[in-house]
Order: C-alpha cells, then sequence, then structure tokens
C-alpha cells in the first residue's frame, strides 16, 4: 500500500521527525511519502482549495492523509467530499494537531505557535502580503504574549528569538510540549489509512 500525506509546510519540522522515528521503530511496512504545501495559503482561501484540490488530483496513491486543519479552510467538508481515499483531521488547526490542549488559556491575548511557524515567519508574511515590517507588527499587535510551544525538534538560540521580537514587537516565551500528542494524531491516520 502506498500512502501519502499531504501537508502544510508548518508541520514540516515536526512531521520530518516523526517520520524518522517511526521507520526507525519500524511501525509500518507501507511506503509513505510526503509532500509540504506553502505555508501561509490559508491567508488565500481560493489559492488554498486551487493548490489542495490540484495536489489531491495529480497525487498517486492508494490513501492521502490531508495535514491541516478541519478549520483551516471552511468549506473543507464540501470540496473534499468527493476523495473516498482521503484522511482528514478533527482538530480545527496547527496548533490544535500539535499543541493539542496542553496550553488551553482563557485569555485570547495569548498567541500560541509551533516550530513551524518561527522557522518559516518570513514565509507566512509573504503570503500575507505585509507591506512592511509596520504592517507585521500591526497583524500581532493584538496580542499580548506570544507561545512558542516547543517540540524539541529544534533549537531556539536568543538570535532567533530577538529576530521574532524584532518583528512582531510581542513578548516571546517558549514552553516545552510533548511532542507524542501530535505523533500519535500521526500514527492514528496511517492505521485509519491502513485499514479503512
Amino acid at each position: 500500500m502506498n500512502i501519502f500525506i499531504l501537508s502544510c509546510g508548518v508541520f514540516e519540522p515536526e512531521l520530518n521527525k516523526i517520520l524518522d522515528d517511526i521507520k526507525k521503530e519500524r511501525l509500518f511496512k507501507e511506503d509513505i511519502n510526503v509532500r509540504y504545501l506553502p505555508f501561509g495559503l490559508h491567508t488565500n482561501l481560493n489559492k488554498l482549495k486551487d493548490v489542495i484540490t490540484n495536489n489531491l488530483n495529480n497525487i498517486k496513491a492508494d490513501k492521502i492523509i490531508l495535514l491541516y486543519g478541519s478549520k483551516c479552510h471552511y468549506m473543507f467538508h464540501e470540496f473534499l467530499k468527493d476523495y473516498d481515499n482521503l484522511i482528514t483531521f478533527k482538530d480545527s488547526n496547527c496548533i490544535e494537531l500539535i499543541v493539542g490542549h496542553e496550553f488551553k488559556s482563557n485569555d485570547d491575548k495569548d498567541l500560541y505557535i509551533t516550530p513551524g511557524w518561527v522557522l518559516k515567519f518570513d514565509e507566512l508574511n509573504k503570503f500575507i502580503n505585509a507591506v512592511d515590517i509596520y504592517d507585521i507588527r500591526q497583524q500581532y499587535g493584538q496580542y499580548d504574549n506570544v507561545i512558542i510551544g516547543d517540540t524539541g525538534v529544534c533549537e531556539f538560540t536568543d538570535d532567533m528569538i530577538f529576530d521574532l521580537f524584532e518583528k512582531i514587537q510581542v513578548p516571546i516565551e517558549i514552553q516545552k510540549i510533548d511532542i507524542n500528542n501530535f505523533k500519535n494524531k500521526i500514527i492514528d491516520a496511517i492505521k485509519k489509512a491502513i485499514n479503512s
């Protein structure tokens, strides 16, 4: 069986690590291929739909795991309904998929992000058509804190954090989170692909 994961680029740091672990642990004998789409497509819903459907139409696989949050496009349920070889996730977005409910906050002034956000921050801002640094700062200015859920897949240097702070001008915290939450979701999706 050939399984293909079509993924938002924000998941690349964690997914590469997880798939490497799965291979070392010999959890599955199936071939699992991955294609990462640019992080930030969700800022233009028409483009997100077109890129995903074009990829789905051209991928040759027995099963395709679509690694996006269920609310990354409000019409996912509509335009994905005819793909009978598709596995999707119930989690709303990348934060829920990776961080889970581990850092549920009642404060809407906290923005949780993942390592992929930090590593691909400039890629995201290319898609939101940020005109300049002031435009970027205005986008994030509604938050009191940005909290990076550190899954341990990369090292956050002082320079990286300072660079991000310079761009958004919002205090940044780093909180350790368990990557196994996300790993278990990926393993479950692969099992579902194999058994469905």
